[in-house]
């Protein structure tokens, strides 16, 4: 006979708490989703104006489009090229958004003390959301279009899951992510499944790439690279 849980009040808030941060999570991925769709439809008519393709409208900065649309001053399409490969924005004194690429990333990283020191990083740690092991080749998840990647006993790795992501994560032989709790939908979904997952781990996708051999230690909540 199954025994019915009866936790006690403070439990049973926490536990309320808990399920409305996950719904407050899904309204804010359902609304990002619905803005990217709506949005899609903005960026086609500017690329077909500006004579580039529509992903490449997302590497401009709202000063150049209005720029462009209000005196017609084109942007250098090298510019956009660099910045596909990586790019730095920050606000400078007078509050003004500052776009660097190219050879201005390192000197710019350094100025504000962020550029990181090259080492070999053979660990990395993060939280338990999920308890197991596992073992596989990483596969680096940024968005939607990575999942063809996912091959199955691969270790997922992304910023952040979405229920996109699901049908990927379900063949995974473990699930590791940069952000999230023990109530994020990567948590939750690897749960459900018996995956072994880590979460909050920071900088997971930093540090590794696809193709690395790693091994998902979600009992002590450490990845480690095999190769």
């Amino acid at each position: 006979m199954r025994k019915e849980l009866q936790p006690s009040e403070e439990d049973l808030r926490y536990l309320k708490i808990a399920k409305r941060f996950a719904y407050i999570k899904d309204d804010r991925d359902d609304f990002r989703r619905e803005s990217v769709f709506y949005a899609g439809h903005l960026y086609k008519d500017l690329a077909r104006r500006m004579g580039i393709l529509q992903v490449d409208v997302s590497y401009l900065q709202e000063a150049e489009i209005i720029e462009f649309l209000s005196e017609k001053i084109t942007i250098d399409k090298q510019i956009i090229a660099q910045r596909k490969k990586g790019f730095v924005l920050y606000l400078d004194k007078n509050n003004k958004l500052v776009c660097l690429s190219g050879d201005d990333i390192n000197p710019a990283l350094k100025e504000f003390n962020l550029l990181s020191q090259e080492e070999i990083v053979e660990t990395i740690t993060g939280r338990p959301a999920s308890k197991g092991k596992g073992t596989g080749k990483v596969t680096i998840v940024k968005g939607v279009s990575d999942l063809k990647k996912m091959k199955k006993g691969n270790v997922l790795v992304a910023v952040t899951t979405h229920p996109d992501y699901v049908a990927a994560m379900r063949i995974a032989s473990a699930i590791v992510t940069n952000e999230g709790g023990i109530t994020s939908h990567a948590a939750i979904v690897s749960r459900e499944y018996g995956i072994p997952c880590i979460v909050g781990t920071k900088n997971a996708t930093q540090i590794l790439k696809d193709g690395d051999l790693v091994e998902v230690d979600a009992e002590k909540g450490i990845v480690k690279l095999l190769s």
